[in-house]
């Protein structure tokens, strides 16, 4: 049986298309293990059968089987005389019964009927070669190379005996002897068909393909009339590629002109037109295949993945689940229907049909890998890295016993957990390499050339097992492990453009950018076009501030995605990034646009029922409106920051809150208090897509609120599936959606004022303050004691000098606007600039750039990132903020002004680049910190900064109007929101469709 790839078609985080291992076709190929049924007749045997290790071979039915074995039984029986034996009738009659039983697959009782025959008569070749076959079908192999041997002492010249002996060791795997085997069987009988036919398979296994092909020619010169043969050597043809097709078409043909009945011939043609692309004509031939012979196996299997192709997937599984009926044993059928099951969406059954694959054969790393991806799938992310890891340890393993490779990896395999090698050697690689999984391989992969440790098709499976799992650890915010995964997969293919570009997207995540950056030019040095890891390429040196030829790698960045919005593919920036590029307000839609359309797939392929509503009807007296919040940063997040107080401040009497947790608990304060104060609180970071939907839909929510949008840990696939009939985007994305699922976006008049509405697919909901909530007035009261604030000096702040200041991160700062802040510097002499470092590969670009631009880099002061109490108390010792006008200040904005800090902001055209515009508003001195042009940018933080009367002034009057004006005022903005929720309702209560609409 051998493997034919059945991708599942998923793309993990980072860049590479990783999924499975591969699954299965349930054919032969000249990798299949062969399984030879044994020659019993001394006067000329019968044909060898099924899963050749070059082909399919036609196997014969078991009253072929029986009536050449009973007919072959009775030549060899005719003893000569001079031997003198006497076989007695009770005798004869249990040799007789024990080839009935035989005939009829009953082969531990004609084993029992046979022994007392051989015991009688111990030097009977042909009890002896019968003793052999039943042997050979009980998969006692060494029993039949020991009957098979006592035939060969009792007549060397029987060529059938040689042959089974080959055919047990072959099994064995000990080919090396069964060729000598078959070699001898043929000296004794160079008409020996059948041994061609089983040589050629064992030199197949060998490599020594155009030997095999020369065994097959030369028992077609004896018998041209074998059918058997033609076909199996157009299986050999045909699994030499390209070269090989037109002499498998002739093979197949032959074979079938030959016996136009034949159904292998017909799987082999199917299987020839399948590889061509040639679908729907292989289907014909599979069809055919299944007519003649209706339990052919293999021809279902051909037959579901050229259906699977043909995107008629129902009728594929059905193949499958045929070839499971008809194989209930085979690991390699379960597989298979696993994978359809998994295709279609149904990832409880393939998880099932998974586990019960490697149930029947628990050493099968394919099925590991591909049930480790069901199970990411559905949320069950510690079985799918227990799977990923099993997967890589079995390959090791089987790599340790097949290629009998050095005791430093054996040690490796140990420490994997892997049986069969001493306790000592794990231990002793377990301390030289810090013990587990990853620290075994890793010792034993520094140890030496990886290519020297594993061939390169097992290296290539390690790799992609090693891709999933890193996948899923970066997913779950492990990127140390991440990384550590991603060096494996570079170590052991170290030309993969993917596996680089896979683990600069762990450094980057880890915020090694340096590193990221040689790992993104590494791959694109590999693979020039490589759209995945030229964008985030990109987006790494944003990151960093590495602004050279960033013109260049702009203009290639939106072609780029121009072309794969044209093709109808899915764009290489994801929106996230897009938000902070100097994109156009339509680029940056189509770019959400597309993104929801692969949510919606995502969702479809689930293949779920709709979810059942609440009636649109208006809510009876006392009845509550039930909103659901839907988030993956509850906890240290600057969600949760902002909107820790939100969920218990709702009015309970009206409103009934629901939190869906995507992630597990961090224990922090923020998520402890959310758990706390919300009326209810589900950890859902386990549950699948469609559990999580059906939940909600099940707790009768009115209004669905996304607060991830497209950011880490988003699941918008449940919103895809409607769990709710009002559904909106809030907080989390700063950016249209371009979602139909997500028919409202929340925002306010100053962010999305009447002339920039086109940059939305959304409806807009519009709050009468600052759409942007906080909880500062709550949890940071201390910020308004000054005598408990930090000093500069604390920080390597100059008490003399005007502090001009912006914290936010790197990613957000653009050429245009550091040569606008170096021009502020020249202008205010007297001053510095007060930057975070975040990152910190960032810094030395920036003060290059200073230099470039005639400012000392002296005069730039970076400090760390702080915590996040510390970090808005030490906000305010800065005197003026300068914001970034492609991508705002937004919590960082909030973080200032509740400092009592001014900023300065120029708010442009799409969403992400107005929020601190309208905080500034909220504060009630809008006018005062909000511009329009870049010059008035610069003016106006010069103004501040050489006007000592006029920056006091305004930082006094933020101060005292902290604590009332509507930015901070948490409890009049709930109200407020709900204000909006139920007009939501009241709109959908119309029948009429969503529509924009503003609270007052």
């Amino acid at each position: 049986m051998a493997a034919v790839l059945l991708p599942q078609n998923m793309m993990l985080p980072g860049l590479a298309p990783l999924g499975p291992l591969g699954f299965i076709k349930e054919e032969s190929s000249p990798q299949a293990t062969q399984q030879l049924l044994p020659i019993v007749s001394g006067m000329g045997g019968f044909s060898t059968s099924s899963f050749s290790a070059t082909a399919t071979h036609r196997v014969l039915s078991e009253q072929e089987v029986a009536a050449q074995l009973y007919a072959g039984l009775q030549a060899v029986s005719l003893a000569p005389v001079s031997q003198g034996i006497d076989l007695k009738p009770n005798l004869e009659l249990l040799l007789k019964e024990a080839t009935e039983a035989y005939r009829g697959s009953d082969y531990s009782r004609a084993l029992v009927l046979c022994q007392p025959v051989a015991a009688a008569m111990p030097n009977r070749a042909d009890v002896l070669l019968l003793m052999g076959a039943i042997c050979y079908q009980l998969k006692d192999y060494q029993q039949c190379i020991s009957y098979n041997d006592r035939c060969i002492l009792i007549d060397p010249n029987l060529a059938e005996a040689h042959a089974n002996l080959a055919n047990a060791l072959q099994q064995l795997g000990n080919i090396d002897m069964a060729i000598v085997y078959y070699q001898s069987a043929l000296r004794l009988k160079p008409y020996f068909t059948d041994a061609y036919n089983n040589m050629a398979s064992a030199l197949v296994q060998k490599g020594l393909i155009p030997e095999a092909m020369d065994c097959y020619m030369q028992a077609l010169r004896v018998n041209p009339h074998l059918v058997d043969v033609h076909n199996n050597l157009g299986d050999l043809w045909r699994a030499q590629g390209v070269a090989g097709r037109q002499a498998a078409q002739q093979c197949y043909l032959e074979a079938l002109r030959l016996d136009v009945f034949y159904a292998p011939a017909w799987r082999g043609l199917g299987d020839l037109l399948r590889e061509s692309g040639e679908f729907v004509q292989a289907l014909s031939c599979y069809q055919e295949a299944v007519r003649l012979r209706p339990c052919y196996a293999d021809a279902f299997t051909g037959m579901g993945v050229v259906l699977k192709e043909l995107k008629r997937r129902p009728e594929a599984e059905a193949c499958f689940e045929a070839v499971v009926r008809l194989r209930p044993n085979c690991a390699l059928a379960h597989g298979n229907l696993a994978g359809m099951l998994y295709e279609q969406g149904k990832l409880d059954a393939a998880i099932v049909m998974y586990q019960k694959a490697l149930a029947i054969e628990p050493a099968f790393p394919e099925a590991y890998n591909n049930l480790g991806n069901a199970l990411r799938e559905a949320g069950r992310y510690d079985e799918a890295i227990a799977c990923y890891s099993a997967c890589i340890q079995l390959q090791y393993s089987k790599a340790v016993q097949q290629a009998q490779l050095q005791p430093d990896l054996a040690a490796a395999a140990a420490v994997a957990g892997i049986p069969g090698v001493s306790a000592a050697a794990a231990s002793v690689a377990a301390a030289a390499a810090g013990g587990g999984l990853m620290g075994g391989l890793a010792a034993m992969a520094a140890s030496r050339p990886p290519q020297q440790l594993l061939p390169p098709a097992v290296a290539q499976r390690v790799s992609v097992a090693y891709n999933n799992l890193g996948g899923i650890l970066k997913m779950t915010g492990q990127a140390v492990a991440a990384i550590a995964c991603y060096e494996q997969v570079v170590l052991l293919q170290p030309d993969s453009p993917e596996g680089h570009a896979n683990l600069a997207s762990a450094c980057k995540d880890a915020a090694r950018h340096d590193v990221a950056i040689q790992s993104y030019r590494r791959a694109l040095a590999l693979r020039p076009d490589f759209p995945e890891a030229f964008a985030n390429f990109v987006h790494s040196l944003q990151c960093v501030c590495d602004w050279s030829d960033r013109p260049a790698l702009f203009a290639r960045l939106e072609q780029e995605i121009r072309r794969d919005l044209a093709a109808g593919r899915l764009p290489s920036v994801q929106p996230f990034h897009a938000m902070a590029y100097p994109f156009t307000a339509d680029l940056a839609l189509a770019i959400s646009v597309k993104y929801a359309e692969h949510c919606s797939l995502a969702a479809v392929r689930l293949n779920l029922p709709k979810l059942p509503h609440p009636p649109a009807v208006k809510l009876q007296p006392g009845e509550r409106l039930r909103v659901g919040y839907v988030s993956s940063d509850f906890g240290n997040h600057p969600l949760s920051h902002l909107m820790g107080s939100v969920f218990g401040l709702h009015d309970r009497s009206r409103v009934e809150v629901f939190c869906y947790g995507l992630s597990p608990s961090d224990g922090s304060e923020w998520r402890c208090r959310i758990e706390a104060e919300a009326e209810h609180f589900m950890d859902v970071s386990s549950w699948s897509v469609a559990d999580i939907a059906h939940r909600m839909s099940q707790d009768g929510l009115h209004i669905g609120v996304n607060l991830n949008g497209y950011t880490k840990g988003a699941r918008n696939e449940i919103f895809a599936l409607w769990p709710a009939p009002v559904q909106t985007s809030y907080m989390g994305f700063p950016a249209t959606t371009g979602a139909p699922f997500l028919p409202y976006l929340i925002t306010d008049k100053v962010v999305a004022p009447p002339q920039l509405h086109h940059c939305y697919s959304e409806k807009l909901a519009l709050m009468p303050n600052c759409y942007f909530v906080n909880d500062y007035k709550r949890c940071h009261r201390d910020v308004l004691n000054k005598a408990a604030l930090p000093r500069r000096g604390e920080f390597g702040l100059p008490d003399d000098k005007i502090i001009f200041s912006c914290s936010n991160q790197l990613y957000k700062y653009d050429p245009d606007t550091f040569k606008t802040w170096c021009n502020i510097l020249k202008r205010v002499p007297d001053s510095v600039l007060w930057l975070l470092r975040f990152p910190p590969y960032g810094e030395q670009n920036i003060r290059m750039q200073a230099a470039a631009h005639g400012v000392d880099p002296n005069r730039i002061i970076f400090t760390d990132v702080a915590h996040k109490d510390l970090h808005i108390r030490r906000s305010g010792l800065a005197d003026v903020f300068l914001d970034t006008p492609l991508c705002n200040a937004h919590t960082t904005g909030c973080d200032v002004l509740w400092g009592g800090c001014p900023m300065v902001t120029l708010p442009m055209e799409r969403m992400a680049s107005r929020v601190a515009a309208s905080l500034a508003y909220a504060s009630g001195l809008g006018p005062e910190m909000v511009v329009n042009s870049q010059q008035e940018y610069e003016d106006r933080a010069v103004l501040l900064g050489t006007n000592r009367i006029l920056r006091e002034q305004l930082r006094a009057r933020l101060e005292a109007v902290r604590l009332a004006c509507p930015l901070f005022d948490t409890e009049g903005w709930v109200r407020d929101l709900e204000k909006v929720y139920f007009r939501m309702w009241d709109i959908h209560l119309e029948g009429k469709g969503p529509r924009s609409f503003e609270v007052r």
